[in-house]
């Protein structure tokens, strides 16, 4: 059995397998700029059995560090500390700070939730659920998030929200996970499904556009190789969302700024709009 999925454009659909790959391709793993509308995106993406056991994030995660810490070892033990020392002494979830301001209080969805550990911090009026694709993440958190009237279903994106009826959530989650999705477009479709009317859906995902990946090249920190499927720019972020009928509610300079290597938005599900 292929490992591997051939994909079209996920915005456009326009077939690009006879196009040239991108030069931040690495190996097998082809990264193609469709011509047509511009998006970036894995053309050969892990099919989702894969994504269960060989290319598993918490698999990947740990590869991908060792890699990063041979290519660069001074810049990733910086990195690596710089990041103990915000988790220590700043302790500030800007995810939770966005979730308690733009959520109302209710049935709360984390897309690619890991071990459930953004859910178990929320406040006592939300109810926590959560899909993830590793069955060992799944696993791991699913009891405490019980324990909070929610659940983690343990299988992909699309197939767990299906099994949730129409306007079921306050709010959902996508944080570092539109990122690994082979169709993006159907997901963002199903959660405006699942979502109540004004529920809102807080996205996060790499800066394509950012200045550090253009003076980085293909050592930026947002190429992972194969997990990650589509590369956004602020601009193809907020197209593909608007045109699915979202409304951009928070988008603003600073969740989106150059320097960043990452973006912020939050999106609302408008039906009297």
């Amino acid at each position: 059995m292929s490992k591997t999925i051939h994909r079209s454009c996920p915005v456009c659909t326009r077939d690009n397998r006879d196009s040239k790959p991108s030069n931040y391709s690495r190996n097998e793993w082809k990264i193609k700029e469709c011509p047509e509308c511009k998006f970036v995106y894995l053309e050969n993406a892990p099919v989702y059995e894969a994504l269960v056991k060989e290319f598993a994030w918490e698999k990947t995660s740990r590869k991908e560090k060792t890699a990063r810490k041979t290519r660069e070892p001074v810049k990733q033990s910086l990195s690596d500390y710089f990041k103990m020392v915000r988790k220590r002494y700043l302790k500030r979830s800007k995810l939770t700070k966005l979730i308690n301001r733009y959520f109302d209080l209710g049935n709360v969805l984390d897309i690619g939730c890991a071990s459930g550990g953004v859910l178990r911090k929320l406040d006592s009026g939300y109810v926590p659920f959560g899909i993830e694709i590793s069955e060992y993440l799944a696993q791991k958190g699913n009891e405490s998030i019980r324990r909070k009237g929610g659940y983690i279903l343990h299988c992909d994106a699309l197939s767990g929200l299906s099994q949730f009826e129409d306007d079921f959530f306050e709010g959902i989650v996508m944080s570092a996970f539109l990122e690994h999705e082979a169709e993006p477009i159907g997901l963002l479709n199903e959660c405006f499904r699942a979502l109540k009317d004004h529920g809102k859906v807080i996205i996060k995902v790499p800066n394509y556009a950012c200045v550090n990946r253009m003076a980085r090249g293909s050592k930026w920190c947002g190429f992972r190789y194969p997990d990650h499927v589509n590369y956004f720019t602020p601009a193809t972020l907020r197209n593909m969302c608007e045109e699915l009928g979202f409304v951009v509610h928070k988008f603003d300079f600073f969740d989106r700024h150059p320097f960043s290597d990452n973006m912020w938005m939050v999106i609302i599900k408008n039906n009297s709009g």
